[in-house]
């Protein structure tokens, strides 16, 4: 052990540089393991914790029995079923009753009636409500009176206070019981699991929450119950939540038999669909951790290698010496051994409680803590496990170098004098496999359909798939040293036509040793990091560009009754933050012989450049270009334009031959596609009826009239309609075309014609084969051509209809079927549509829909544009209005990039990028160190005849700057090009599965290139530090000439 310490005090210099290496990568190594145990954690809390009620809880439905004595058997035997908690958790259970046929029968407000005039009453009870709710006016009811608290948003609507007193009929005994409405309320957290209680709407207005004394008394009769079952899922772990929904799956099966529900009971959860995904989403996050894992070992690897290299070269004549005076190979590999362990055992001990310590500064980022992730790490047992192997690992590169093969102690004078050209990696062709290797691996991942999908069509991380970003930066970082040969050749060239001594030394000493360690280092570390950088930075472009794609525009507006309401576009109109909203039409459709699945979007074509967003490579040549090239062959029925700002429609219409009344509704249109219809009254055939109605804001055409009545086969309505105006001017209908014709929903055409203000048609009942049915019929303008709708389609959607773009084929859009043509191709379209997808042009369908079938119809979505910096504000504005589900791009990209997975991912990325900064500097400073050194005697020599220290120094200088500035653009290219193979195939949803659209490269400019010279400019620096005392250091030099001869 005395030789091993005298050895590393002769290189103390290099084992200490071994040393901090080995830490870097020992404490990187164990850090990025407990983090990523944590990240995962953190990732599943903040899963569970955001996931709809139905996913953390179990519903369980059914009779409530009749009587009292059943309803408290059945919620007995409940209860007792789950006495046992699920998975090793405790549960909660709720129960609830469910009062039927119960109706107001008093002033009941603004509440719509049913088509019979009733108003339904919701009459409940609802275990811990006042746990789940707070009230806004009064108290919560006595448990045994006829008492009750109610919604406040349907206390609103029917007009009641607290204190009030609402009248509710058993529709089936006919009694009243009179309940006081004792409090309103309003749910404390509508996320909350425990709402799952409460009934659907449809059920009545209310709920009417009244005592389980008082429901047992007054509202059993054919009533229902529930009770819901809350595991606690706090901190729940992915294992964990697995046995829950395990047992939740073997509770509700045998349950309804159990507790005497029978027939009548349901059990409904989706605890295991969340534990599904949780699960996948995990595997994300792991598979996400392992590149830059794999980064940190190969780049500490190559580290160590250096170091050690550097270390055997310095030993080589000793080592020689050693063996020609006796020492066998296996006594040079124990004294070797010996001194790795010196090197890793400050590692073992230090790195767990340092990983430890970094791990949980790093909770304290900004980047970590807005994504809620809570780290909280502990120096355990996986700590020290992977300490240790990161350490074994770092001793094995510490030792490779000095188990090869030695030779004589001529033959190592040799070889320092004569470098090889050509690493023996080179030789072996090893470089050419690893790039072989990485382009199978690239071909697998464009070929599957997710990097986490094999061919067995499972979910797993494939060791091949994960590695093939860390293979291709370790061989293009190889390969591209091939090129440095001829590189330095060159630039001996270039400056041998100059008179720069300094120079054409630097460039010979670099010719001498062109698989120098500094360059394949800094080669590695600059393109770990580039790929690092751009990996984080093309994941957060990904999740914008995900949450545009979704949305489509600023907002998405849905109407969740599937239809707008009338008034829902003068709201909008005047939507607070908005700049432009579009009225969109949504259908899913079958397209093809195959019947494939597709949706449609209509939008107005000419004004959605400035809404829809589409990023222009999914478009070929643009988005504004495909718009362009789909309002270019807009074709829309004739209709008559209405005079500016006119406010009245005014005129009279009459009907005859059937023996119904007969209604009238005049169709308008705007410019951007939404149809308005306009009641104009009904009239009993014969008589003559005068309409004057507001005009609804936004309409500026009129596209023709609709007509109902009732009638049997063979009977002819004969309708018309004169004096149309608006506000008081005669309207021209003959201005857009002199010719009209009826149509109705089967495509059957009828007589009419149109003269000055006033038209009139002539209809024939077909079709009846006994008594009388209603009809409909549309009075229009005829069309003077084929009216055909453009749109732009998906390669899926072109490929299910066997069609290139120009082409034409029918479809039914819009409930109607029409002639569409193709005019464009878009790689995917926005809107969250599927891969199968058409973009329609609005104001083609919807006036082709009406002007050749009669139909009209609401818009579904709206798409809305909003101004500058009032984004926000639009979306506030919006969610404030009832019906209206509210979809904004920025804060769907805001839940993306916190996302704990993605955000621990990115912040992995980030360290890998860190710690190559700091082994690559660890190298450098050794390698610097080193080259003074090796070349001090030769520069002593050329000192001595004549070549000033000055000069020296530069050459020393332009020696370490030619390679590695080498060395750092070989790793910009090589990380580069690495980050635009591997970067769209392996950033994922936490669905695992590609994100839509494909990602594109995103490089972090200002970081790849601050890493990039921080490195060159390190390099420099310590070349530049170590020629400062060359002048000292020649003069000894210049005493030791030849003393090894």
């Amino acid at each position: 052990m005395r030789l091993v310490m005298r050895r590393a005090r002769a290189a103390r210099s290099l084992l200490v540089a071994a040393v901090a290496a080995t830490l870097i990568a020992t404490a990187l190594l164990t850090g990025l393991a407990g983090y990523s145990r944590e990240v995962v954690d953190a990732g599943a809390r903040g899963a569970v914790s955001a996931a709809d009620g139905d996913q953390r809880s179990i519903l369980i439905r059914g009779s409530a029995g009749g009587d009292a004595a059943g309803l408290d058997e059945r919620d007995r035997r409940v209860r007792e079923r789950l006495a046992g908690g699920l998975g090793g958790r405790e549960t909660v259970v709720s129960g609830a009753g469910y009062a039927a046929g119960r109706q107001l029968v008093g002033a009941t407000g603004t509440a719509q009636p049913d088509d019979d005039g009733t108003v339904y009453a919701s009459v409940v009870f609802l275990d811990g409500i006042e746990d789940h709710a707070d009230l806004v006016a009064g108290a919560w009811p006595a448990p045994d009176a006829p008492q009750a608290a109610l919604a406040d948003d349907a206390a609103a609507v029917l007009g009641v206070r607290a204190g009030d007193t609402v009248p509710i009929l058993d529709r089936v005994s006919k009694k009243i019981t009179d309940v006081t409405v004792t409090g309103l309320w309003v749910p404390r957290d509508t996320n909350d699991a425990y709402w799952r209680l409460t009934p659907d709407q449809s059920s009545g207005y209310g709920p009417f929450v009244v005592g389980r004394d008082t429901f047992t008394a007054t509202f059993l009769t054919n009533a229902s119950a529930a009770w819901l079952v809350e595991p606690d899922l706090d901190g729940v772990a992915l294992a964990e939540l697995r046995r829950i929904a395990r047992d939740a799956a073997v509770v509700s099966e045998g349950l309804p038999e159990a507790t005497g529900l029978g027939r009548s009971g349901l059990v409904t959860s989706d605890i295991g669909a969340l534990a599904g995904r949780l699960a996948t989403a995990e595997l994300v996050g792991r598979s996400a951790l392992v590149t830059p894992m794999l980064l940190v070992i190969v780049l500490s690897g190559y580290a160590l290698l250096l170091v050690a290299g550097l270390l055997t070269e310095q030993r080589r004549d000793e080592t020689a010496l050693l063996r020609a005076r006796g020492a066998a190979r296996n006594q040079l590999a124990v004294l070797a051994a010996r001194e790795a362990l010196l090197v890793v055992l400050p590692a073992v001990l230090v790195a767990p409680p340092l990983a430890t310590w970094l791990v949980g500064a790093a909770g304290d980022l900004p980047l970590l803590r807005d994504a809620a992730i809570d780290l909280d790490p502990s120096t355990d047992a996986l700590a020290w496990i992977v300490a240790v192997l990161a350490a074994l690992g770092c001793g094995v590169a510490m030792l490779a170098p000095a188990l090869r093969k030695g030779g004589t102690y001529a033959g190592e004078l040799a070889a320092r004098a004569r470098p090889a050209r050509r690493t023996v990696f080179q030789k072996a062709g090893l470089d050419l496999l690893l790039i072989v290797l990485a382009g199978l691996g690239w071909m697998q991942l464009r070929q599957y359909s997710s990097p986490l999908a094999g061919s067995g069509g499972g979910l797993g991380i494939d060791p091949l798939l994960a590695a093939t970003p860390t293979i291709a930066v370790l061989g293009g970082t190889v390969v591209a040293l091939r090129l440095l040969p001829p590189v330095t050749r060159l630039a001996e060239r270039l400056v041998d036509r100059k008179q720069w001594i300094s120079a054409t030394f630097g460039a010979w000493q670099a010719g001498r040793r062109p698989h120098a360690g500094p360059v394949l280092l800094l080669s590695l570390a600059v393109a770990v990091s580039t790929v690092a950088w751009c990996l984080a930075s093309t994941s957060a472009r990904s999740n914008a560009d995900q949450a545009d794609h979704v949305t489509g525009a600023d907002l998405r507006l849905v109407e969740q009754n599937g239809v707008a309401p009338a008034g829902r576009a003068a709201q909008l109109a005047g939507l607070p933050g908005a700049a432009t909203v579009l009225p969109a039409w949504r259908d899913s459709l079958r397209m093809g012989p195959e019947n494939a699945l597709g949706d449609m979007v209509a939008l107005d074509a000419a004004a959605a450049p400035g809404v829809l967003r589409l990023r222009d490579d999914l478009a070929g040549g643009g988005a504004e270009a495909l718009l362009g090239g789909l309002a270019e062959a807009r074709r829309t029925a004739p209709a008559v334009s209405l005079p500016a700002g006119g406010t009245r429609l005014t005129g009279t219409f009459s009907g005859d031959g059937v023996g119904s009344p007969i209604r009238t509704t005049a169709v308008l249109a705007d410019g951007h596609g939404t149809t308005y219809r306009l009641p104009l009254g009904e009239t009993w055939p014969g008589d003559t009826a005068r309409f004057d109605v507001e005009l609804p804001p936004g309409a500026d055409r009129l596209a023709g009239f609709v007509v109902d009545a009732v009638g049997g086969n063979g009977e002819r309505l004969d309708w018309t309609l004169t004096g149309l105006a608006v506000d008081g001017t005669p309207l021209d209908l003959t201005g857009a075309t002199p010719r009209w014709n009826g149509t109705d929903r089967a495509g059957r055409v009828g007589e009419a014609s149109a003269e000055g203000a006033g038209v009139r048609a002539a209809f024939t009942v077909q079709g009846v084969i006994f008594g009388v049915r209603s009809f409909t019929f549309a009075v229009v303008p005829k069309a003077t051509e084929r009216l055909s709708v453009p749109v732009v389609a998906t390669p899926a959607a072109l490929s299910a209809l066997r069609l290139d773009v120009g082409g034409t084929t029918r479809l039914s859009l819009g409930g109607a079927s029409v002639e569409v043509v193709v005019t464009g191709r878009a790689d995917s379209l926005p809107g969250d549509t599927q891969s199968a997808s058409l973009l329609v042009d609005l104001p083609s369908l919807s006036s082709t829909v009406f002007n050749t079938w009669g139909l009209t119809r609401g818009p579904q979505e709206w798409w809305v544009a909003a101004g500058p910096g009032a984004r926000a504000e639009a979306a506030d504005a919006a969610g404030a209005l009832s019906g209206l589900t509210v979809l904004d791009r920025v804060a769907l990209g805001g839940a993306a990039d916190s996302d704990p997975y993605g955000v621990g991912a990115r912040a992995a990325l980030f360290a890998a990028a860190l710690g190559a900064v700091l082994l690559a500097a660890v190298g450098i400073a050794v390698d610097v160190r080193a080259t003074g050194r090796r070349r001090l005697t030769e520069m002593a020599v050329l000192h001595t005849l004549g070549v000033g220290a000055r000069q020296l120094a530069r050459a020393l200088l332009i020696e370490q700057a030619f390679l590695a500035g080498l060395g750092v653009l070989a790793g910009l290219g090589v990380g580069i090009a690495v980050a635009a193979t591997m970067a769209p195939l392996v950033v994922l949803t936490p669905s695992a599965e590609r994100p839509v659209p494909e990602p594109v490269l995103q490089v972090d400019w200002p970081a790849v290139g601050v890493t990039g010279a921080l490195l060159l400019g390190l390099a420099l620096a310590l070349s530049a530090l170590s020629g400062v005392n060359l002048r000292n250091q020649l003069a000894v030099a210049q005493l030791r000439i030849g003393e090894d001869r």
